[in-house]
């Protein structure tokens, strides 16, 4: 990236964007009981919200709830009716007599709510989907617990919570907390749940429907044992084996890192349809997508793990410990991120573990330089939700990467258990953090925090080494590429580097990369534009080590030469450090690269490293690195023959459409099918188009092999595909399909002309798909496209979307079109000033609809 790309970073906060803390308090609230009456067949809920609070320091005369659209009937306070008023966003309540300071009051709110617009979900079959089973979930992050029960809706606000749950017989209901009764009556079932331990409310639950219960067990070395259970529609069981069956593992090795046991009754993971997310970890009871669900096939290369693992690190991170405020959620978020790999390396090995965090690295910096530029902590925002980014999850982890590498192993795990142990309970900011360091290690890290977590961006590193055999020097030239100036100083930080003598024995690496035998290691401190640091040798060096334990969060480039880059490709045992060598010998493409390249295919234990190299020989378009990857596509992990037939891709020719051809038409991974029958379509070769149009028809696994073939029939130019795609896109079709079409259809109306009006019709027919990922991918195929046409839908949904993420989406869509387009700014702000008075139409008939209401 040159300087004046690197400077040019999108802001983060979008037009209505504003300065948001949390509320004041004025109560505390200590408990919350559901007495809850789901009907899935009318997709309705009643209920009663019974709550106790204290008042604080005042008597409190009125309170304010948070309750979207709940149709309240009555409120109750020992006994006697409440006035109250509803306006669609509140319910406020006249408490008569005031709540006197420090006392403690109950009141209870009866209220129902049909269809409503989030939190609470309701499955059922549809035309496109007639055979879906009724069941009903809810999903309340950030604040949308609003739309299903009455509440003070905001994280630090924590208190316990029951629930009864009373269902037809036949059903299930799954609640926070343990199960403390469950009985028959008449034709009823009543489930009755209770969390002892606080809570805030965007972790509060319910699912209710026909599941399977699967039990599973923890069992201690101390004797006791934690029951967990898994839930599952009927015919899932096996694959929900497949994909929670290592929860229990899971447990035990958070609990040995972190020092503080599970900290509740039981543990539960349910599955249902049409998850907007990837799992929500509601406390004790985290619901998952039902998409993670998987077949003996997909398990080959496919792994629920990292998820799995992500929502349980939360059980502690965000629900034993809760952010203050949305700003610092990375607490939540980039913990779990981070403690997905830390599970990865105790289950799979170091190995696994760095390049868990190489990827939250590249996920970061792509969307640092594609979408926009922002701190982790940052308080600027329209919703919450919009904070819920690369920022938030990877780039989190990867700073507790690079705090594990500059505290030691042995200090930051006793800095992480001393903030899970001092925090337990409570609302936390990055500052209980930084203390819970100091308190345990002496370290004053509040520079760290400043410069990784409160500053946006990261250092660009181009790493050069030059050896002068003659004066028995090294010397290593570290320079920061990205924009220095006034305003962005260079990054400070410290790094090891390292020389070794001898031809290293193994590849097989400890935590931070401990010293080979026979190394020189050094620490060095880098703190200018351009560093300079010089070793002195007793004789050549055979390998050269840069950060030996891939701490530093940055985007690194070797310049090593091909001799040093060779060798460390061959014998680093640091994935990351293999990683840049191999990319810097695929841009060298001599002789000497080419076959250090090749050993690496042969003898490299690692998939993640060979998964990389073949994405940089794709980059290159050179003949000679399509024979390399032609002669490694039936390498026998099925992650790498993936990589190798994406890779593929690259090269338009028929000798790689023939080399695709035997994959696209069957392999043992539905990965691999996918990603030749993709890079089939980029061939361009004549006889793909009868490939994708029978893989398209199909049906596997979450799609995927039918997703595979229609972005090869976007990617192939044919007109043909047309009618194919978006019959594809419709509802009726797998999710992953549906949502891999809409961008093949953007990508063909590129590419075809006379298609283009076509696929930006059927694009605006999905902008409204009440599939929610569907509609997301609908949103960025428009903006891919860039067509005036998208205009209109997108302001609309910008303003109106029912979640934040989608409005997200759309206005960045928005702006990026108008970009392209030229679109005056006084047409862009009349459009703007149409949709307020819109949005102020819908407000004001909400007002007047609940006026009459009450």
């Amino acid at each position: 990236m040159s300087l004046d790309e690197a400077s040019a970073h999108r802001e983060f906060a979008l037009p209505g964007s504003a300065l948001r803390y949390g509320p004041d308090k004025i109560v505390d609230v200590e408990h919350i009981d559901l007495y809850l009456r789901p009907d899935l067949e009318r997709a309705q809920l009643d209920g009663i919200c019974t709550i106790g609070l204290r008042a604080l320091d005042e008597p409190v005369s009125s309170l304010a709830l948070d309750a979207v659209d709940l149709q309240v009937a009555s409120v109750q306070r020992d006994g006697r009716s409440q006035r109250f008023t509803v306006d669609g966003k509140r319910l406020l309540i006249s408490f008569e007599p005031p709540i006197e300071a420090q006392s403690v009051a109950t009141f209870s709110v009866r209220y129902g709510v049909s269809r409503p617009r989030h939190g609470l979900f309701f499955i059922e079959p549809s035309e496109g989907y007639p055979s879906r089973v009724r069941h009903a979930w809810t999903q309340s992050q950030d604040e949308n617990a609003r739309f299903w029960f009455p509440c003070l809706d905001y994280p630090h606000e924590k208190q316990s919570t029951s629930a009864t749950i009373e269902v037809p017989k036949g059903l299930f209901a799954l609640s926070n907390g343990a199960l403390v009764e469950r009985r028959d009556e008449a034709d009823r079932t009543i489930f009755h749940y209770r969390q002892d331990v606080p809570h805030s409310t965007y972790l509060t639950t319910m699912v209710v429907g026909p599941f399977v219960e699967v039990a599973q067990k923890l069992r201690r070395p101390s004797g006791d044992e934690l029951p967990v259970f898994y839930y599952v529609l009927p015919g899932r069981e096996a694959d929900g084996e497949r994909a929670f069956g290592k929860t229990p593992r899971m447990i035990e090795v958070f609990e040995e890192k972190l020092g503080t046991p599970y900290p509740y009754a039981r543990y539960s993971q349910i599955a249902v349809t049409d998850f907007i997310f990837g799992g929500m970890e509601n406390t004790t009871a985290t619901t998952q997508t039902d998409r993670t669900l998987h077949d003996e096939r997909a398990h080959l290369d496919f792994s629920s793990d990292p998820l799995v693992s992500h929502e349980l690190a939360h059980q502690w991170f965000g629900d034993l410990l809760t952010c203050r405020d949305w700003a610092h959620a990375w607490l939540n978020e980039g913990f779990a991120t981070f403690f997905e790999a830390v599970f990865r390396e105790a289950d799979l090995g170091y190995d696994e573990y760095v390049y868990d965090v190489f990827g939250c690295i590249e996920r970061y910096l792509e969307e640092d330089s594609e979408r926009y530029r922002r701190p982790i902590v940052c308080s600027r925002f329209r919703d919450p939700i919009e904070l819920f980014d690369r920022h938030l999850y990877e780039k989190g982890a990867a700073v507790l990467h690079m705090l594990r590498g500059d505290l030691g192993e042995a200090r930051f795990w006793r800095a992480v258990r001393r903030y899970v142990a001092d925090n337990a309970r409570r609302s936390v900011e990055t500052i209980d953090f930084i203390r819970a360091i100091e308190h345990s290690t002496g370290r004053n890290l509040r520079g760290f925090f400043d410069q990784w977590v409160f500053r946006g961006g990261h250092p660009q590193l181009e790493v050069a080494l030059k050896c002068d055999e003659e004066r028995k020097t090294l010397t290593i030239t570290v320079d920061q590429k990205q924009t220095v100036d006034g305003a962005n100083p260079p990054f400070a930080f410290d790094v090891d580097v390292a020389v070794v003598p001898d031809e290293p024995q193994s590849l097989q690496a400890d935590f931070g990369s401990a010293p080979l035998p026979g190394e020189r290691r050094m620490r060095v401190r880098l703190e200018r534009p351009h560093e300079t640091i010089t070793i002195p040798l007793e004789r050549p060096p055979q390998l050269v080590r840069f950060d030996p334990g891939a701490f530093v969060l940055a985007e690194v480039t070797y310049r090593f030469g091909e001799r040093f880059a060779a060798a460390t490709l061959a014998r680093d045992p640091n994935v990351a450090a293999r990683i840049y060598a191999a990319r810097e010998l695929v841009k060298e493409g001599s002789a000497l690269a080419r076959a250090a390249l090749d050993d690496a295919f042969r003898n490299d234990h690692s998939w993640g490293v060979l998964e990389q190299t073949a994405r940089a020989l794709g980059k290159t378009r050179a003949p000679w690195a399509q024979r390399m990857l032609t002669s490694w596509l039936s390498h026998e992990h099925p992650k790498v023959r993936r990589a190798v037939a994406a890779a593929l891709g690259e090269f338009k020719n028929a000798q790689a459409a023939q080399a695709l051809l035997g994959p696209a038409r069957g392999d043992a991974s539905y990965f691999v099918q996918a990603a030749a029958l993709n890079s089939l379509g980029k061939s361009r070769d004549e006889r793909a188009f009868e490939a994708l149009r029978r893989a398209v028809e199909g049906s596997t696994w979450n799609g995927t092999v039918e997703a595979g073939a229609a972005r090869g029939l976007g990617e192939l130019g044919d007109a043909r595909a047309t009618a194919l795609l978006i019959a594809a896109s419709r509802p009726g079709k797998d999710e992953s399909l549906r949502r891999a079409a809409l961008g093949a259809l953007a990508r063909l109306g590129e590419l075809v002309h006379s298609e283009r009006a076509a696929a930006v019709e059927a694009i605006l027919e999905r902008l409204d798909d009440p599939m929610f990922m569907v509609q997301r991918s609908a949103i960025t195929a428009a903006e891919h496209l860039a067509e005036q046409a998208f205009l209109s839908a997108l302001d609309r949904l910008a303003s109106s979307g029912f979640d934040g993420r989608v409005r997200r989406d759309a206005a960045e869509a928005a702006v990026r079109i108008r970009e392209k387009q030229k679109v005056p700014a006084q047409v862009t702000n009349l459009r703007a000033d149409l949709d307020v008075l819109r949005e102020e139409q819908r407000k004001l008939q909400e007002q007047i609809e609940a006026l009459s209401r009450a």
